[in-house]
């Protein structure tokens, strides 16, 4: 029996040097998705480029089947991105906004050097016709509406602050550059993610120095475009808003104009509005579509198309025929960008048909004109199973693995919360129930902890809430049906609702009435009968997580901002 033993442990250690020695092969494995994206666009070699709010770039080379993640190992430090820009005549030259300037890459986004090291930068837009030129959105910091306009000379491997006159509170959204006179360029500012101004437009005759406001009398401006055969041609587009309304925009309501000279005088074209997207190939064909309140229940939601430069329109694009994703409904798919209405579309350099859609958790794109538009971030592999492509931008704060079953995981996050696999991470499905989730209504959600039953396969516990700070009302509940939904049930009598986290179980308790210890209101508290109550055990006042040594169950642990105790 002896020998037995020496051989099998032996072989456990045998294997344990195999293991730390052999090379990791990693894949990401997620739902996909998950917020915020705010920018989009593709370059004139059909790459497409996504900008998050915490995970730097996204890019993918095969229209969206699959993502790439850019960061630090291309030379990309900054992870919060702001802008995006192209080159219009080399479709390897990009530019990337941050809250630390500017970025270029010259190969495609493989590599990236830092050209500005200074500022928010919203937009960058160079000219097509001089490749040298072009002028980027600056402000000061990600939250002071004070807009300026850099340029460059040098095909962006310097730029200056050219801007003289423009006003104190500008947020400035988009910048157009004339294709044909690289001197003329032009500005839409208005609300975004962090800052708010005035939704104007502007003008500049002279490299970007002087600046005069266009429309004054016209109201709050939503989009402003150029022809790009004739850029004397601009198209308007207003709206009613104000940075003090909830939501920005105070109704739906707005209009298109049109001006041949450049802006000096306009023409109503038609009482409907929305971000305007002109077909490059054929500039007579303007298609406007409105992202603010995308739904069936709205009869302007869609894509609307002229094909006369704005004298007739036809609804092409109907929110029901869309695809939503694994939302699987438009309300929980479609909105606007956090970093402004007009960011939530951007366009492909190198299709003038396609178009993609960002907003605060989804990435979709349309190849047809925007008839339709298809989901970029996610695919289903099986009923209600789903599988990133790649672009992940999220903040998950949970994992567990069965004991019983390896192939059974949970994932908890921020935003999307709560998703479960059978089959090892090869496939995800959500278990977000409506009843505990807040406004989120199981269409997402926020998990800070989960614990799986190390006997009971199909036995978890988890928090779930719809905040992220851990406000009222956050639940711990249980689920005896491994995480699906509809399966969840309180399990927090005797807790307070407030800053639940850190669960932890005793392994070494009986298994129909585990003793588990979780974290709520920054103190702890401990359940002896499987979760079903709950008792203070101690007044911590600053205590978010708590272990139980797996061989000795006296010995618990809990820390926070206070440190780690031990009991």
């Amino acid at each position: 029996m002896l020998a037995t033993a020496r051989a099998v442990t032996g072989q456990a250690i045998d294997n344990r040097e195999r293991l730390s020695t052999s090379p990791h092969h990693w894949i990401r494995t997620n739902p996909g998705g998950g917020g915020a994206f705010g920018t989009a666009g593709a370059s004139l070699d059909g790459a497409i480029f996504v900008g998050s709010d915490l995970s730097g770039v996204y890019r993918s080379t095969d229209r969206g089947r699959s993502w790439q993640p850019l960061g630090a190992r291309q030379g990309l430090f900054a992870t919060h991105i702001s802008g995006l820009g192209f080159d219009r005549q080399d479709g390897a030259i990009l530019f990337v906004g941050t809250d630390q300037g500017i970025h270029r890459s010259a190969d495609g986004g493989e590599s990236f050097t830092q050209v500005l090291d200074h500022g928010y930068v919203t937009d960058i837009e160079m000219s097509a016709g001089t490749p040298a030129t072009g002028y980027a959105a600056w402000h000061p910091d990600f939250d002071v509406a004070r807009g300026e306009v850099y340029r460059t000379n040098d095909r962006g491997l310097s730029w200056n602050r050219v801007s003289a006159n423009l006003p104190d509170s500008l947020w400035i959204l988009k910048l157009a550059v004339d294709p044909q006179n690289a001197n003329t360029v032009y500005l839409l500012a208005g609300g975004g993610r962090f800052a708010c101004g005035p939704a104007v437009a502007y003008r500049s005759l002279d490299a970007g120095v002087t600046w005069r406001q266009l429309a004054p009398a016209l109201g709050a401006i939503m989009d402003l475009a150029l022809d790009p055969r004739e850029p004397q041609t601009l198209y308007l587009a207003t709206m009613n808003a104000s940075c003090n309304a909830p939501d920005y925009w105070l109704d739906l309501d707005g209009s298109i104009y049109k001006s041949t000279n450049r802006g000096d005088s306009w023409r109503l074209l038609a009482d409907r509005t929305g971000v305007i997207w002109i077909k490059r190939d054929a500039p007579d064909t303007v298609r406007l579509i409105d992202p603010r309140e995308p739904f069936p229940w709205n009869p302007e939601a869609g894509t609307w198309q002229s094909t006369d430069a704005g004298l007739t329109w036809q609804h092409i694009g109907v929110i029901d025929d869309w695809d939503y994703g694994y939302q699987g409904e438009a309300y929980w798919a479609y909105g606007t960008s956090f970093d402004g209405i007009v960011h939530t579309l951007g366009e492909d350099l190198s299709d003038p048909d396609a178009l993609f859609w960002v907003n605060g958790q989804w990435v979709f794109g349309s190849r047809d004109g925007g008839v339709t538009f298809a989901n970029l971030f996610t695919e289903q592999v099986a009923e209600n199973r789903w599988r990133s492509r790649g672009i992940d931008n999220v903040n998950m704060l949970a994992l567990a693995i069965s004991a019983v079953d390896p192939q059974r995981i949970y994932l908890g996050y921020f935003d999307i919360g709560f998703w479960r696999s059978d089959d090892g991470g090869a496939s995800w499905q959500s278990g977000n129930d409506g009843a505990f989730t807040g406004d989120w209504e199981g269409f997402g959600g926020n998990v800070a902890s989960i614990v799986a039953d190390p006997q009971r396969r199909d036995v978890v516990w988890a928090t779930l809430s719809g905040n992220q700070n851990g406000e009222h009302p956050t639940y711990l509940v249980r689920s005896d049906r491994g995480g699906e939904k509809g399966s969840w049930r309180p399990a927090n009598a005797g807790l307070p609702t407030v800053e639940v986290m850190g669960l932890s179980l005793d392994t070494n308790s009986p298994a129909s009435r585990r003793t588990l210890f979780v974290t709520a209101d920054r103190d702890v508290y401990r359940s002896t009968d499987d979760g079903l109550t709950w008792q203070k055990v101690d007044d911590c006042n600053g205590c978010r997580v708590t272990a139980v040594d797996r061989f000795d169950s006296n010995l618990i642990y809990a820390g926070g901002e206070i440190g780690l105790r031990r009991s």
